[in-house]
Parts: structure tokens; sequence; C-alpha cells
């Protein structure tokens, strides 16, 4: 923990230094009329290229191109560096041009979900290591239906024909739609389990009803609820990081294709005008 901490001043020291020097060399070109802002465009398109090749990095991970947690902390740090230099560029002012204006907005969107990705990879992983064993999320569905069909196979029991309707009846009354798919997910996301203890209130209240074979099958239905519940659990925060994906991925490459546009645009309006 010690070690994690000094890394992290470190890492802060290194950053405030080099966000020094780019605000001091921007100053320095302002000084002998320079324009600042073909400087800072341009480091600021540098960062934008190394922070979308880290999606490449991730699918060529079989070449020897450094670690992935090494490649994640320099995206995390060139993209707060990124931040820097965008409000030395654009002064923190909103621009006036239509194509500048959805480049301003598209930056801050791209930012800004990079903060909550930042928070979600801090935070989830724990969270779901707190809720039953990890499953990948495209397995989730099968796992989902074999506990499904298992509990169908505890209320439906072939091997007892003249069984009673009580198990049935509770099954269709209170169970079927909770193990049909996803559920509860708000519930979930506040860490919430009142929605268990609900329905473990309900099997309480339904085992004087049952006789002794009944009761042992119920609580082996209540089994299945905990696992199915922990499944959902997976499910919700394995998804939230996904559609995160679908967000920030996209917007980062909307942003590199807009900001390359704006630099041909600019470099054609400085040639025109001398």
């Amino acid at each position: 923990m010690k070690h994690f901490w000094m890394q992290q001043r470190i890492t802060f020291l290194l950053f405030t230094v080099i966000s020094l020097l780019i605000f001091a060399g921007c100053y320095l070109f302002s000084i002998t009329l320079s324009k600042t802002s073909f400087a800072s465009g341009t480091i600021l398109l540098l960062c934008l290229l190394f922070l979308a090749s880290y999606q490449l990095r991730k699918k060529i991970s079989f070449l020897p191109l450094g670690s992935s947690a090494a490649w994640l902390r320099f995206h995390i740090f060139i993209g707060f560096l990124s931040f820097v230099v965008f409000a030395i560029h654009t002064r923190l002012q909103i621009p006036n041009g239509l194509l500048e204006f959805i480049l301003f907005l598209t930056y801050y969107t791209v930012f800004l979900s990079g903060v909550v990705g930042l928070f979600l990879s801090r935070t989830i992983p724990y969270r779901l290591l707190s809720r039953g064993e990890e499953v990948l999320f495209e397995r989730i569905p099968v796992h989902r239906r074999k506990i499904h069909d298992r509990v169908k196979t505890l209320v439906f029991d072939d091997a007892q024909p003249e069984q009673g309707a009580a198990l049935p009846d509770f099954y269709h009354k209170h169970l079927q739609d909770f193990f049909e798919g996803p559920r509860h997910q708000i519930s979930h996301i506040l860490h919430s389990k009142r929605h268990l203890h609900q329905l473990k209130q309900k099997i309480s209240a339904q085992e004087p009803f049952l006789d002794e074979q009944e009761q042992v099958r119920l609580q082996q239905i209540a089994e299945q609820i905990q696992l199915k519940d922990d499944l959902d659990y997976q499910y919700i925060f394995q998804a939230i990081i996904k559609l995160w994906l679908f967000v920030h991925v996209p917007l980062t490459y909307s942003l590199i294709i807009f900001a390359f546009y704006h630099a041909l645009a600019a470099c054609a309006f400085a040639s025109t005008s001398g």
C-alpha cells in the first residue's frame, strides 16, 4: 500500500511538471508572436492518437509492446494531460463556429466518459468479487437457463405425480418471472438485497403449507434463488462496462476524425491568409 501511494505521488508530480512545461512553452510562443494554437493543437492531436492506440494495443496483445496495465496507466495519464492541453488550446471558451463547437462538445463528452470509466474500473471489479463466482458475460444466459431448468425440475417433480399444487402455485405466483431473465437491476446497482429478503420471507411463509419432502425441495429452490440473484448482479455490472465501452470508444474515434478535419481546415485557412 505504501508503494502504491508513493507511485501515485510521483505520477502526480510528473503530471504537474509536464503540465507546467506545456503551459510555459505556449506562453513563450505567445511572447514571440507565434500562433500558440498550432502548437497546443498539435500536442492535443498527438495525445488523442495515443489514447486511441490503447484499443489497438488490446487487439494485438500477442505482440511484445508492454503490459496492458502499463498501457492503461499511460492512457489515464495522457487522458488527463490532454485536458490541460485542451484547456490551453480553447482558453476554456465555448467556440462560435459549428465545427469547433461539435469538436468542443465531443471532446468533453469523451473526457467525462473517460473519467466515468476510470471510476467504474476502480469500483466494479471489487463489487463483482463480493457476489458469487465471476462468469463471462456471454455465458451468463446459459448459466441462467441451467438454474431455471433446475428449479423447474424441483417444482414439477415427475417422480411424484401425486404431489400437491402448493409448490407449483408458489412458483407461478412468485418465482417464474424472477427466473426467466435478469431482474432487479436498480437494486443491484444500489447494492440493495431487499428483493432477496422479500423472496426469502415468502419462502418462509410458504413452508408451513408444505409436507416434509416439499419443504426440502423449497430449500433447494432457495439456494437456486441465491445463485440466480448473484448471476443477475454479475450481469448488470458487466453490462455497464460493455455499455460504457460502446459509448467511449466510438466517440473517441469520432473525436479524432473531427480533430483531423479541424487541423486541415486551420492549416488551409492559415495558408490562404498568409
